[in-house]
């Protein structure tokens, strides 16, 4: 009885803290995405400014 009640603790531990992980990187991804959009767009904004002007 000890033993199984253990196990079922243990097992939850690890499933609470796979899902703890994920919900993490799941924040984390959001606010790194947005970044590289910010220094995509300023990239393209330094290139339109540096570009030749038309003929």
């Amino acid at each position: 009885m000890r033993r199984k009640i253990l196990i079922v603790l243990l097992a939850l531990g690890t499933i609470g803290g796979f899902a703890a992980g994920f919900a993490h990187l799941g924040c984390r991804m959001h606010g790194r995405h947005d970044a590289f959009e910010r220094h995509v767009a300023q990239l393209c904004v330094d290139a339109a400014r540096n570009a030749p002007a038309p003929r």
